[in-house]
């Protein structure tokens, strides 16, 4: 299925819309009592990726890895701030770093591997 021109533009405009919800999380970093303002930009990022994947055939798509990233996240909020912050600007960089490529037939995202390792407690 090709895209037509609107719907590639809609979808960069997706894309500045998360390139602008992270440049608010980064600037309201550290986490302080703005949790709940924190988790509804998370997951309008991820409402808005899913929307821009709905938009691919590709296979390889999947973006569980950030729904894990964020509900990471979610759990560590209040605890570690450093920890917490640290997972907030690798979650806006991997978000931001998705790339699109189109092609005449069709389109397809992709999103950097994502290794929560570092993340999980022991």
């Amino acid at each position: 299925m090709e895209l037509t021109e609107t719907e590639r533009l809609m979808l960069v405009q997706k894309k500045e819309e998360i390139c602008e919800l992270t440049l608010w999380i980064l600037d309201n970093a550290p986490i302080s009592q703005n949790q709940a303002e924190f988790k509804k930009k998370i997951t309008t990022i991820l409402s808005l990726v899913s929307t821009i994947a709905s938009y691919t055939k590709s296979r390889n798509m999947n973006i569980d890895r950030l729904d894990d990233l964020a509900n990471i996240i979610f759990s560590q909020l209040g605890l570690h701030s450093v920890v917490v912050e640290c997972m907030l600007e690798v979650f806006c960089n991997l978000v931001n770093s998705i790339r699109f490529d189109f092609t005449r037939k069709d389109f397809k995202i992709i999103i950097p591997k994502i290794d929560l390792s570092i993340f999980r407690a022991k």
